[in-house]
């Protein structure tokens, strides 16, 4: 009986499934397989390039900001980033999580989102920003080779994390912006965070993000983009990863 107890458990994902998420995740996840197989990675350092880039901005919403913790982190980062997507000219979805009952995305942030064409604001009951209102946006920006996000809001554990693992089963480079995403308790962001990580996705800050994607300090738009990230910040910053 002690021998059947200890019995290891049974795998959680089939050999399909796991077949599935090798194909399609993460250059760092197919680095991985590629090097257990014995054969040449196909990439060892994914770098952000805006011409296929895409902010995801996850539900900053009215309602959340009495109770998630750094809520002002999320809304700064995802205003740069907003602002940022402007400058370097790569289009953005927002969704707002059942918005008749949580409010729309806060009103700092509603400047940034009139009038551009190139930014789609979405309403959704789902948890992941992958939902029927976002089909098309999501494939026409599928077209890249392959397509990258930038992911920030929240919940990190819930909508961020959903959002997170859905693009990636969809071929996508996950990069999760860590000073722009946040929870209700910080224990179940610095759970997501590592289980986001874990799953294929690249932990970055926004200000790493946007200096990748310049490059070069003679880039057009170097001293725009520094100007972003000299803006003050939030006095008490999110924890650190």
């Amino acid at each position: 009986m002690a021998l059947a107890r200890c019995a290891p458990p049974r795998a959680a994902f089939s050999s399909a499934t796991i077949q599935k998420r090798a194909r399609v995740s993460s250059p760092a996840r197919r680095t991985t397989v590629a090097m257990a197989a014995g054969s040449s990675p196909e990439t060892t350092a994914p770098r952000l390039d805006p011409a296929r880039a895409t902010l995801f901005v996850c539900d900053v919403q009215e309602k959340f900001a009495p109770v998630i913790h750094g809520f002002d982190n999320c809304v700064y980062v995802a205003s740069a980033m907003l602002r940022a997507s402007e400058l370097l000219e790569f289009q953005a979805l927002v969704t707002e999580q059942v918005p008749d009952k949580l409010g729309k995305t806060v009103d700092a942030l509603q400047p940034l989102l009139a009038e551009r064409k190139d930014v789609l604001v979405v309403g959704k009951t789902k948890f992941s920003m992958c939902t029927e209102g976002a089909a098309a946006f999501l494939e026409a920006r599928e077209t890249l080779a392959p397509p990258q996000a930038l992911l920030v809001g929240l919940e990190a554990h819930v909508c961020v994390a959903q959002t997170a693992f859905d693009l990636l089963d969809r071929g996508w480079e996950v990069y999760v912006l860590v000073d722009g995403v946040s929870s209700i308790r910080v224990g179940d962001r610095a759970a997501a965070l590592r289980r986001m990580e874990q799953s294929g996705c690249a932990l970055t800050t926004s200000e790493a993000a946007l200096f990748e994607m310049i490059g070069d300090a003679t880039h057009a738009k170097f001293r725009d983009v520094s100007k972003l990230v000299r803006e003050p910040r939030p006095e008490t910053p999110l924890p650190s990863v």
